[in-house]
């Protein structure tokens, strides 16, 4: 009994020289944030240098303004900061100006750089006029936070479902992938069936939907023993689960090479929106480095209560590649045919990839015939479903749901050799929700051939073991997700879905393959260096 009332008052006095409250290192204190529900978003990204304050107050405390209105200056600055948007691989003969795209921003005005960068970026609609001290729309928000991720390449896993908002019905087909878009990933969420686009939004708001940006973005567990690869003179943020009310915490234990890559915050977030440490309630503990020049180094960080001598209760090491700025080689650009079809009884959104620009024509052809082939061969087959659906309705006098069919495609890779990219479809026809099939097209531009994931390695390679261990890894760091037992993971197939992206592997699952629903589509992301010389390089260089 008196040695646990002794580690109980240790403990307590242990956190009480440590802080205690939600955010425990790089703390920025504003006078007008405590207690709002935001509060914990706000400190994330302020101390990440994302958001900045607005001024002070009469008691001389730093004030951030969480209830005012976002202009479209701070918005292009922050989206500038959070994306790390520059010059997109374009090469200017004279230095671009914000005045060259916008006729009504100064040159010198503190938000700059931040519209001049947007612009080349396309992030906002061209125009003479940019407005700078306009408040923004949800919509607005949206829009430029989906244009930012494909700026940036940036691909997030989601499960393909149409929102069911009764006030988007008038929105372009561009507005709508926008609103999808942030609703699928949780960025920003509708409520009572209403998005709201032309609400205005509020400086606390941004800093909700920057945090979950963060949390798409940011390096997490996964990463342990892997390599990432970074361009100098950009920065990253890693992300793993703490909980220091049980006296554990992350530490960073060897920092590489201070010269390749420089630590600039830490910051810890409890969970809940309380912005309270509440003994056993766990949060994130983050990490801000900046990539300063090429080179290779090694990140070691150990979780470990500080006072005991004993082995680290985990462990997570990364190595950093910093490289030079990367100029793409692939060739190829694609390109949006939309097919659209509406009736009482069935509703067609189709985006079909249409690729232009590759050296031989005749597989140019081939390759956007069978794109479009693969999605009207869909469309057709729904349409003779829900034909005999509404006939059975109409006979037996049953109430009829209108089928919805929806594509989306996403470029992941591109070389001289290859491309990699996928076509989500969704249908939706009846019932609690709708299913999406994720196709994936990896095709050797040399040849036309579409690759099995076999003919990503060399003869006799064993392949199958390295991704096995790596999704097993990936598992173990969030089972719940996932079934258990006869209907778990078993191991991959000879026949197993894949894309590829810049510098990794992804081996994906069908829905309710190794998960339930609510999961969507079970991705594990394997860089190509844990395959060391058994991946083909001819392929990928």
């Amino acid at each position: 009994m008196y040695k646990k009332t002794w580690l109980a008052l240790f403990i307590a006095i242990f956190l009480t020289f440590q802080g205690g409250t939600a955010i425990q290192a790089a703390k920025l204190e504003f006078g007008d944030t405590q207690g709002h529900r935001a509060e914990q978003d706000i400190q994330l990204v302020s101390s990440l240098g994302l958001m900045n304050g607005t001024g002070s107050s009469e008691q001389g405390l730093v004030i951030f303004s969480p209830d005012g209105r976002v202009n479209r200056a701070q918005l292009a600055a922050v989206l500038q900061r959070t994306f790390q948007l520059d010059y997109a691989q374009i090469r200017f003969i004279k230095a671009p100006l914000a005045s060259d795209y916008y006729q009504d921003v100064d040159n010198d005005a503190w938000y700059a750089n931040g519209v001049l960068m947007c612009a080349i970026n396309n992030i906002f609609d061209a125009g003479n006029d940019f407005y700078p001290n306009y408040s923004v729309s949800r919509l607005e928000v949206a829009r430029s936070i989906k244009r930012s991720f494909d700026a940036r390449g940036i691909n997030v896993p989601m499960i393909m479902m149409m929102p069911v908002f009764s006030d988007t019905d008038l929105l372009s087909q561009d507005d709508m992938n926008a609103v999808v878009f942030v609703n699928n990933t949780g960025i920003m969420k509708g409520e009572e069936q209403l998005f709201r686009p032309e609400r205005e939004v509020t400086r606390a708001e941004l800093a909700e939907v920057l945090s979950r940006c963060l949390n798409l973005t940011a390096l997490n567990g996964t990463y342990d023993g892997k390599e990432y690869q970074i361009e100098a003179g950009k920065t990253f943020v890693l992300s793993l689960p703490s909980n220091p009310t049980t006296g554990y915490s992350w530490s960073i234990s060897d920092s590489g090479v201070k010269s390749i890559v420089a630590e600039l915050a830490d910051v810890y977030c409890s969970e809940g929106d309380e912005g309270q440490s509440i003994v056993g309630r766990g949060g994130m503990q983050y990490w801000q480095f900046e990539a300063l020049q090429t080179g290779t180094t090694e990140l070691k960080l150990v979780y470990a209560r500080p006072w005991e001598s004993v082995q680290p209760a985990q462990t997570f090491k990364l190595k950093v590649i910093v490289v030079s700025t990367v100029v793409p080689v692939g060739s190829a650009t694609i390109s949006n045919n939309e097919v659209k079809d509406k009736s009482d009884t069935m509703q067609t959104d189709l985006n079909i990839p249409v690729i232009s620009g590759l050296a031989n024509a005749g597989l140019q052809s081939k390759l956007n015939a069978q794109f479009e082939k693969d999605a009207m061969d869909l469309k057709n087959k729904l349409a003779m479903d829900n034909e005999a659906y509404v006939k059975e309705c109409q006979q037996n006098n049953f109430p009829i749901r209108p089928y919805g069919l929806v594509t989306r495609y996403q470029e992941t890779y591109q070389n001289e050799n290859l491309l990699s990219l996928y076509v989500d479809y969704y249908q939706y026809t009846g019932g609690a929700h709708g299913n999406t099939e994720r196709r994936p097209y990896n095709i050797d531009l040399t040849s036309g051939q579409e690759l099995a994931l076999k003919d990503l390695f060399r003869d006799n390679y064993d392949y199958k073991t390295t991704i096995d261990k790596e999704v097993r890894q990936q598992i173990s760091a969030d089972p719940d997700k996932y079934f258990t037992g006869d209907m778990g993971f078993k191991g991959i197939g000879d026949v197993q879905n894949y894309y590829l992206g810049d510098g990794f592997l992804v081996i994906y699952f069908s829905q309710y393959e190794i998960a339930p629903y609510v999961t969507g589509i079970p991705e594990f992301r394997i860089p190509f260096s844990q395959f060391q010389d058994g991946i083909r390089a001819e392929l990928l260089n």
